[in-house]
Order: C-alpha cells, then structure tokens, then sequence
C-alpha cells in the first residue's frame, strides 16, 4: 500500500470539517450517546452578575449525558473574596440538579481555581504536568 503523508501550513477549514465530519460519522455508529446527542437540544446554564450596568462574574456550561460540563466560571480580580464565585457555582449546581444531572465536570489550571473547587466538594480526576510550562492542567469533577 503506498501512501503519501502532506503538512498544511495554512489554516484549511475545509479539511478541518472533514475531520470533524468523519470521526463524528465513526462516533455516531460506536456511541448511540454521541448520536443522540447531536439530534437533541442540549440546555445550557448561562448566569451573569452585573453591577451597575457591568458584568462582574458570570458561568457557563451545558448539561448532558446527566452530567454538568460547567465550561466558563470568571468572577471580576476587583470583585474575588466576596463570595460571588461561590453563588454562582451553588446556583449553577441546583439548576444543573433541576435538569436531572448527577455530577460536574470541569477542567482548570493550577494558577486558577483548583483550591476554590475543592472547597466545595470536587475532586481531581486528571492532571496534566507542565501544561502549560510550570503549570498544571486538572479535570476535576463532584457528584451532586
């Protein structure tokens, strides 16, 4: 069998779409959950903070397979310590559990929120060291 292998050196979207299309094509035939899910409405939980007309914290994630992948938690540097960050994630979660999940998922670095997580209940599931240099990337996770 002869083969030839090339290197793109300018972004192809076209090939990326072929990409995405053929292993979601391979997925679909191995997974009914990945299947399912591209054909289903996949709620989301949006929460924004605002004062005075400004945003000041905010979460975002996205709720199935019954677990919470909680994507995005900021909170404003001006505004740390004051509990904001724990509302929203408490609210998050009880909303998450209104729509039937029984876990969260997350994903953070070692100079973000590792110790403010685990505060609450969530556990380390996954590292990766040194990403990026001199810091660690963690998959954490909680059941609710």
């Amino acid at each position: 069998m002869t083969y030839t292998i090339t290197r793109i050196h300018a972004e192809d979207e076209t090939f990326q779409q072929f990409l995405t299309t053929q292993l979601r094509e391979y997925n679909n035939v191995r997974s009914i959950h990945h299947r399912d899910i591209r054909e289903a409405h996949v709620p989301t939980i949006q929460l924004k903070v605002e004062q005075e007309g400004r945003v000041i914290a905010g979460l975002y994630g996205s709720v199935y397979w019954g677990w919470f992948d909680l994507d995005r938690l900021w909170v404003d540097a001006d505004f740390h310590g004051q509990g904001i960050g724990s509302q929203l994630l408490g609210e998050g979660e009880a909303l998450a559990k209104s729509l039937g999940t029984t876990r969260v998922k997350l994903t953070t670095f070692s100079f973000q929120a590792k110790p403010f997580y685990e505060r609450f209940g969530y556990t380390v599931i996954g590292v990766l060291p040194d990403y990026p240099p001199g810091s660690d990337y963690y998959m954490m996770m909680k059941q609710l």
